[in-house]
């Protein structure tokens, strides 16, 4: 009887042993993120022979000035000129004056954007010691006034001739004290190149070439005042140092030869998308 009871023992063992084998062996269950669908909202090829004024306007001039913008010629249309299905930004230096002359044009009031993938395709195709292109967002309606308290997020920013672009997110602490970041990822000197940010809440990803370069979180020392919960517009611009008349401070340096001059960026394309939910 004991031998039975035994044997009944053991197949019960066994059974579990089964069991606890089975759900060892067991294929786990992959749960694959869901991949963004995104919707193209708005796009400008710069087709014909100016730039839309529905969405654009030239950069004007302003009571103050900051190194970028401090040599900005509203309203010339050599500055920024539409042909060849490109936007050609440029600095051109006037030998009368012995200074720089910049275009500048921007969407503020007109394009802007809260969340989304914006991308911008351009190339470099004439540059020199104190050049400085950028592509680069600001808030439509500040969270903070002033600035860096109202955010400022630099998709690209390149210096000189240099073969590497700048990623730049600029904010203020808890404590008012500026936050600056900085990704240099390498480009190519000779063709186009596509720059680019998807931005979602508390969140932005830096693109180039579509590789993803860095993210932005609000973490940490970011938290307290996150200013980008709010529409960016864009500005598209061609910024030029001189030769320190001025005494500002440009990021390039100071241009020590005019030989290269005029300096251009041409944009192919601005596209922007918003995720389909």
């Amino acid at each position: 009887m004991s031998s039975i009871k035994n044997i009944g023992y053991a197949c019960i063992i066994a059974l579990f042993t089964y069991c606890a084998d089975k759900e060892i062996i067991q294929e786990p269950i992959i749960i694959k993120p869901a991949v963004k669908a995104w919707k193209l909202v708005y796009v400008d090829e710069f087709d014909g022979t100016a730039y839309d004024q529905k969405y654009w306007t030239s950069y004007q001039t302003q009571s103050w000035t900051s190194p970028w913008n401090h040599y900005v010629v509203p309203n010339d249309a050599s500055l920024a000129e539409v042909k060849n299905g490109n936007l050609h930004l440029r600095a051109r230096w006037n030998t009368i004056t012995d200074l720089p002359e910049t275009g500048a044009i921007q969407t503020l009031n007109k394009l802007s954007f809260k969340y989304g993938k914006l991308e911008v395709r351009a190339k470099f195709t004439k540059s020199g010691v104190g050049a400085w292109p950028a592509i680069w967002l600001m808030p439509q309606k500040p969270v903070y006034s002033g600035w860096p308290q109202g955010g400022e997020i630099d998709i690209m920013e390149r210096l000189n001739n240099d073969s590497f672009v700048h990623q730049v997110v600029h904010q203020v602490d808890g404590n008012s004290n500026p936050i600056s970041t900085d990704s240099k990822p390498l480009i190519s000197t000779s063709d186009y190149n596509t720059f680019g940010i998807i931005k979602t809440p508390y969140k932005i990803e830096f693109y180039v070439n579509n590789k993803l370069i860095s993210t932005y979180e609000a973490t940490d020392n970011r938290k307290e005042k996150w200013p980008f919960e709010t529409d960016f517009y864009l500005i598209l611009n061609f910024a030029c140092s001189d030769k320190g008349q001025s005494g500002k401070s440009f990021w390039p340096g100071n241009v020590t030869s005019t030989a290269n001059f005029p300096y251009e960026m041409a944009v192919d394309y601005v596209k922007i998308w918003e995720e389909e939910k």
